[in-house]
């Protein structure tokens, strides 16, 4: 099923649980079809996953309803103090990512997170915009990755004190 482009979409921000899982399993995959770049911390971090998050973490997931149909077309996260966002292609650009970046950040808040951080390939020039309207500030040097497709890019660490 799709939404109809030409009829009203609401949007709401949840909180993934368990049994959404299937639908946020197909999410993520249209997401790695959509972009190189979405599960950058795996590449980056040499595919090392923690086996327990020694800090608070939250996942949400953006939400399309349209009559009956209800599926989630964004995703974002905290854990380890790391940001990560995704919105599919088709609803990006209408401030969806800066709603689910102010949900993300209130969360912080709440749970006494006192910094968090993100990494953004240097030239995505519209999200750094978007994490600067935010507080983020760029920090380092730039790093070079290689991708698993094997295109070459560079990430930009950006940090934002919780206050």
């Amino acid at each position: 099923m799709t939404f109809d482009m030409t009829h009203p979409i609401v949007f709401s921000l949840t909180e993934a649980q368990l049994d959404q899982a299937a639908k946020w399993q197909a999410l993520i995959e249209q997401l790695m079809t959509e972009t190189d770049t979405f599960l950058i911390t795996s590449v980056r971090d040499g595919e090392v996953i923690p086996e327990v998050s020694p800090g608070p973490a939250i996942t949400l997931l953006l939400i399309a309803e349209q009559g009956e149909l209800a599926l989630p077309v964004g995703i974002g996260s905290i854990e380890n103090g790391e940001v990560g966002m995704a919105i599919l292609q088709q609803f990006q650009g209408a401030g969806l990512g800066q709603s689910l970046l102010s949900a993300l950040l209130d969360w912080a808040a709440q749970v006494g997170l006192t910094e968090v951080w993100l990494d953004v390939q240097h030239d995505n020039r519209p999200a750094q915009h978007i994490y600067q309207k935010f507080g983020f500030q760029t920090t380092g040097q730039l790093t070079p990755l290689i991708l698993p497709n094997g295109r070459e890019t560079k990430l930009q660490r950006m940090r934002k004190t919780i206050t």
